[in-house]
């Protein structure tokens, strides 16, 4: 395209094929150096037909002109925005302009006689655009007990206006509690005011979970521009708490008779993690407790189980030490303490053991002992009881005794325990009487009448009498 392609209004009535031939003839005749320079400017956002400025202010000092050609290339915007009369110089906006869409116009102005003119037009920025942030709610998470200072990027509000109508600066309205994070700014290449948060206090996920704040950017215009958006935090867990258990110590009394899989007691313990951080696990710590197994913990739910029969008599006390550990991959572990006592059950008969009390130990005694003579003792145990010592568990004479009646009393001894229902043992003690001489010989009669014939031998028994004696010694005849 010719860079003199187009008069204004009044030029346009003449025959274009003259329009062109002049133009050539004088840039042929006349080479066109650039001898004059106009900078103008204007506000953006003005009405059509504000006037701009007069393209002969640019003209040097004595020159003037009565016509002037436009250089306008495809693009600038001069042909389209610009209503530039050719006649007078006057140049005027033809449309409302935005400097957002374009800042500057530049052209070349050439008078009949060859004088030029270079036309800069500066659309000046008003403050017609605000800081727009890209959401109006973002959301991100930030983990527990990061460090003071750390900072996370946010997204930048775009201000379309320039310089100091652009974004200026950022502020939390509102919803940072305990001044948990500030606001750092930095300014790009671009000319972008970019936006960091700022961890300012010691996140606790089990104290605070979330934070939402509503965030504010501004510009330098007056009044000025701004625009809000809300920050929703969600302060992420990490595994920085260990299991509690609600009591340290446990108590149960279970009989011995408890049968297998019967369960105990159960504990309980919380973990104010999230997730796998907070799920809590039970074990028995084999290594310091119950390594026989005695008794088995439900991994999950904290429930106690007999696992094999208890004997009291072996134990009557068992103390087991339970973990309760969260699922984390590095997981804390808290213990409790389990106190089980075994209560006994009646499931054991006494058992007796006899004392004769006699100097050589034997089951012997006179029958001339006084009542309350020592015979025996016996000593009582029982194995859910101990010894058992009823009274004193001895043994003596109530009454007389007499050889010639009973050689050998028996006496039967029934030891029974206070079980409910009680088990009782039977022993029989056996002592033997020793005689002595409590009784004279007794003639069977008082007179005897005995015939014996003549020349009888001598030797020759005559009489026999047993002689009645109730002790058992022998008995003589004197002649």
């Amino acid at each position: 395209m010719n860079p003199l392609h187009r008069c204004g209004p009044r030029w346009s009535r003449m025959p274009l094929l003259l329009m062109v031939s002049v133009a050539l003839e004088l840039l042929a005749v006349h080479p066109a150096p650039v001898l004059g320079a106009l900078e103008l400017q204007l506000d953006e956002e003005q009405p059509a037909g504000t006037v701009v400025g007069d393209i002969s202010a640019g003209l040097p000092a004595g020159v003037t002109a009565a016509l002037y050609f436009i250089s306008d290339h495809e693009g600038t915007g001069v042909g389209t925005d610009l209503d530039i009369d050719e006649s007078t110089g006057v140049i005027k906006t033809a449309r409302v302009l935005d400097r957002e869409l374009r800042d500057r116009y530049h052209f070349i102005a050439v008078t009949m006689t060859g004088v030029t003119v270079e036309v800069t037009i500066r659309v000046n920025d008003i403050n017609d655009h605000g800081p727009v942030f890209p959401k109006k709610r973002a959301a991100f998470g930030i983990p527990e007990q990061t460090a003071i200072g750390t900072k996370f990027p946010l997204d930048p509000a775009a201000d379309a206006d320039g310089g100091l109508l652009s974004t200026q600066g950022y502020l939390i309205k509102d919803g940072n509690i305990g001044q948990a994070f500030t606001l750092e700014t930095r300014r790009g290449s671009n000319e972008v005011l970019y936006l960091d948060l700022v961890v300012n206090a010691i996140l606790d996920r089990e104290k605070r979970s979330t934070y939402t704040l509503s965030l504010e950017a501004f510009d330098g215009g007056s009044p000025k521009r701004a625009d809000q958006m809300t920050l929703d935090i969600t302060v992420q867990d990490i595994n920085d708490n260990a299991p509690v258990f609600n009591q340290s110590r446990y108590h149960a009394i279970i009989s011995e008779n408890l049968p297998p899989e019967s369960n105990i007691l159960q504990v309980f313990a919380t973990d104010a993690d999230q997730g796998d951080n907070g799920l809590v696990l039970y074990e028995i710590n084999r290594r310091q407790s119950d390594p026989d197994r005695y008794f088995v913990i439900d991994r999950h739910s904290g429930v106690i189980t007999l696992n094999q029969p208890l004997d009291f008599e072996m134990r009557r006390v068992h103390e087991l030490v339970v973990q309760a550990q969260d699922n984390a991959s590095q997981p804390e572990v808290t213990n409790a303490f389990v106190t089980i006592h075994v209560r006994d059950y009646n499931d054991n008969q006494p058992t007796m053991t006899i004392i004769f009390l006699s100097e050589d130990g034997s089951p012997r005694i006179s029958e001339g002992a006084q009542p309350g003579q020592y015979v025996a003792r016996i000593s009582v145990t029982d194995p859910d009881y101990g010894d058992i010592d009823a009274e004193t568990g001895i043994i003596t004479t109530l009454s007389q005794l007499d050889y010639e009646k009973d050689p050998a009393p028996s006496i039967r001894v029934v030891a029974t325990d206070g079980g409910r229902p009680p088990l009782s043992s039977t022993a029989v003690v056996n002592v033997v009487l020793q005689d002595m001489n409590d009784n004279e010989p007794v003639f069977g009669s008082s007179f005897y009448n005995v015939s014996i014939k003549e020349n009888t031998p001598a030797g020759t028994c005559i009489l026999e009498d047993d002689g009645d004696e109730d002790d058992v010694e022998s008995v003589s005849f004197g002649p």
